[in-house]
């Protein structure tokens, strides 16, 4: 946290800044709370004015809400609105002289390959930062590498085959239609749609193509898990997982699939399906540990640090199959993340879940990186 250390950060500003910064940062001490960062994308700002210019409902960014809910609990909190050119925000980051910077910063310019770059730029730069590091963030965002860690893991996960121009690597058992065929690097179920789910190899291939057009990456091709869509969070370091989310989606049309794609995640029309707790499984305490358990080993086996979210599809056996993992998920205090904490035990608010965040982070050891 904020010591004497930083007060010769403070020669180049003016005295009545230098006064003012000075003082938070010896309130930061004397309240005994490390001082904080909350960085994010630029870009977000700009989509959420044009929204509520078209009078769309939009909610807070999940920047204002973290540095809202920390600034309550006592703690000296500034926003920092990542943007290029990337040299200046180097130099940005590198004079910040906060404690701890609370990353949530999920794109650069609205580019969301720059996730783990951002990331790396803050370990380069020796800052002390929630969630988790570059190395997870590159293995989450590749969804063929993530499979092949699931899979030496023996974490469950659906048979898979990576098809790329003049390159094919596939397992065996991937030999029964239907299939999924989805970007290996995309998320937000962007490139996932009703035409995923392929029937033959004819449409295979034809999806396959597709993905190499629009996106100029690999396909990954996957058995179809017929099934319920559960999402569970982690949180800690070893992991603790938080009761499961399910995405009811029973309201879709009949003729679109029963998975998170493009059309029950952002089309208007579809909005009615619901998230909710499940209560069979939450009453099921075999179940139960058995979906928290393949979360954890998902999570241990991807690096994950601080809270991650898990997103599976549970079979009608019983079996969990992990679809992938979400490193550093949606922290808006209505999301799944959000929900899952709120039904934990103990009780976790949306303020307890930010600020244990924050404490997850100040335990660990820089050196290493390990609570």
């Amino acid at each position: 946290m904020a010591t004497a250390r930083d007060v010769p950060r403070l020669a180049g500003e003016t005295p009545a800044l230098q006064a003012g910064t000075l003082l938070s940062l010896l309130t930061a001490v004397a309240n005994g709370k490390p001082t904080i960062t909350v960085l994010y994308d630029a870009d977000e700002e700009r989509v959420r004015a044009e929204a509520l210019a078209k009078k769309e409902k939009f909610p807070a960014l999940v920047s204002t809400q973290v540095a809202d809910v920390l600034t309550k609990r006592g703690y000296q909190v500034k926003l920092l609105a990542a943007q290029p050119p990337i040299k200046k925000l180097v130099r940005l980051i590198e004079d910040d002289p906060s404690d701890l910077i609370f990353n949530v910063c999920e794109s650069l310019g609205g580019n969301g390959n720059e996730e783990r770059r951002i990331a790396a730029m803050l370990e380069l730069l020796d800052k002390r930062f929630t969630g988790s590091g570059s190395l997870a963030l590159t293995l989450a965002g590749d969804k063929s590498l993530s499979k092949k860690l699931f899979d030496f893991h023996g974490v469950s996960s659906p048979d898979f085959a990576i098809i790329g121009p003049g390159r094919v690597e596939a397992k065996s058992t991937l030999n029964t239609f239907p299939l999924i065929v989805k970007p290996i690097a995309t998320d937000a179920s962007i490139g996932i749609n009703a035409r995923s789910i392929v029937h033959s190899i004819d449409e295979m291939m034809e999806r396959v193509f597709a993905i190499h057009a629009e996106f100029h990456t690999p396909a990954l091709v996957e058995q179809y898990i017929e099934g319920r869509e559960i999402y569970v969070g982690i949180l800690g370091n070893p992991p603790e997982a938080l009761p499961p989310i399910e995405w009811d989606l029973s309201k879709l049309p009949p003729e679109l699939p029963r998975i998170a794609g493009t059309e029950a995640k952002w089309e208007h029309e579809f909005k009615e399906a619901k998230e909710f707790v499940p209560e069979d499984v939450m009453n099921d305490p075999v179940l139960l540990q058995r979906i928290q358990q393949t979360a954890i080993a998902a999570g241990t086996a991807m690096l994950i640090r601080d809270y991650a979210r898990i997103d599976m599809r549970l079979a009608p056996d019983g079996t969990p199959y992990v679809i992938e993992l979400n490193p550093n998920p949606w922290l808006d205090n209505r999301a799944e993340f959000a929900m899952a904490a709120r039904r934990h035990k103990p009780e976790l608010s949306h303020g307890d879940l930010i600020e244990r965040i924050v404490q997850l982070a100040m335990a660990r050891d820089m050196r290493g990186n390990k609570p």
